[in-house]
């Protein structure tokens, strides 16, 4: 079978994601309306900021999630990435090291993390799934060994600028999400690496017999994912200047549930890099309102996991069965 004959339902399915992206659009009008009658502060300036400067660690993420949902694949070791990338870059402070290795020491961990988890999947043939729940118990196994249960606190400011900075007006965090997604855009859209995710998604045999590397693929995707999962790790130090016990705990569901939301397709081959980024606006929004009206922080996992399961429900039952086996 040829690529373009594997590819081309995805093309026939835009119709669909645009009217997910715009019901989601709608959902953020709507309990964005309710939570700004709700609070004083929710529309204020100072309180979008913070919404933004919190929300680009998720948004860094979800974007190669994204890309990991439309081959086909999940992640849900994306938190242990995060985690075990922010204790050397914890640790490359404490160390003395200069700032620009600290940064590629956290990115190349977290890659090499991230290349772990697609030979997993790849070369010994474990389920998506199953693969990376084993991993995320290493990785955190790792973190505890590492910090010994405690804090890595009292970091210097040095990354700072990555959430707090400006640039020509505008927070530096628009031009690292604006960045990233653009770069995601480009190679789903207008590069091989793409049109790959998406042929393997929508059928690997096929793929595989179009003459596609669905192994290498498979390892590059998870690779890009752990070297995104490590930018977040870096936001996320600039941000507290700490490593805590339970960093990234959160992290792997928020990203999943944000790339569904925005219309991704589990079972793989349909995604959409807008809708995901509505999906984080949708999280981040939800979590921020439910502190402003007094909620308590632990009905945010609720809501999120409800909400998952719903859409997830839907996808179902509209396709008609159970989940293809990865």
């Amino acid at each position: 079978m040829a690529l373009t004959e594997t590819v081309t339902p995805v093309w026939t399915q835009r119709l669909l994601h645009a009217k997910r992206e715009v019901v989601l659009l709608a959902a953020i009008v709507l309990i964005g309306g309710f939570f700004a009658v709700s609070s004083p502060y929710f529309l204020t300036l100072d309180n979008l900021t913070t919404t933004l400067r919190n929300s680009v660690d998720l948004a860094v993420i979800s974007a190669g999630m994204t890309l990991v949902i439309i081959s086909g694949a999940i992640d849900v070791s994306v938190g242990g990435v995060l985690a075990v990338s922010a204790i050397f870059i914890g640790r490359g402070f404490q160390w003395g090291l200069p700032a620009p290795v600290i940064v590629l020491l956290g990115l190349a961990v977290g890659t090499a993390l991230g290349t772990v988890n697609g030979a997993v999947v790849a070369k010994a043939k474990v389920p998506p799934i199953i693969a990376t729940l084993g991993t995320m118990y290493v990785f955190l196994a790792v973190l505890f060994l590492v910090i010994g249960g405690e804090w890595i606190s009292g970091l210097p400011d040095t990354l700072s600028p990555l959430v707090s900075g400006n640039l020509l007006g505008l927070p530096v965090p628009l031009y690292l999400i604006a960045g990233v997604y653009g770069v995601c855009y480009l190679l789903l859209r207008h590069h091989a690496f793409g049109r790959h995710l998406y042929a393997i998604g929508s059928n690997e045999n096929s793929a595989r017999l179009a003459g596609i590397a669905v192994d290498r693929v498979k390892i590059q995707v998870y690779a890009l994912l752990g070297f995104l999962a490590a930018t977040g790790a870096l936001i996320y130090v600039a941000r507290l200047r700490n490593v805590e016990v339970n960093i990234g705990t959160t992290i792997a569901l928020e990203a999943i549930a944000a790339v569904i939301l925005g219309g991704a397709n589990i079972r793989g081959g349909v995604g959409s890099l807008l809708g995901a980024l509505l999906g984080v606006l949708f999280i981040k929004m939800i979590q921020n309102g439910l502190v402003l009206i007094g909620v308590s922080s632990l009905w945010e996992t609720v809501v999120i996991g409800g909400l998952l399961i719903v859409v997830l429900t839907a996808d179902a039952l509209k396709h008609g069965g159970p989940q293809r086996a990865q």
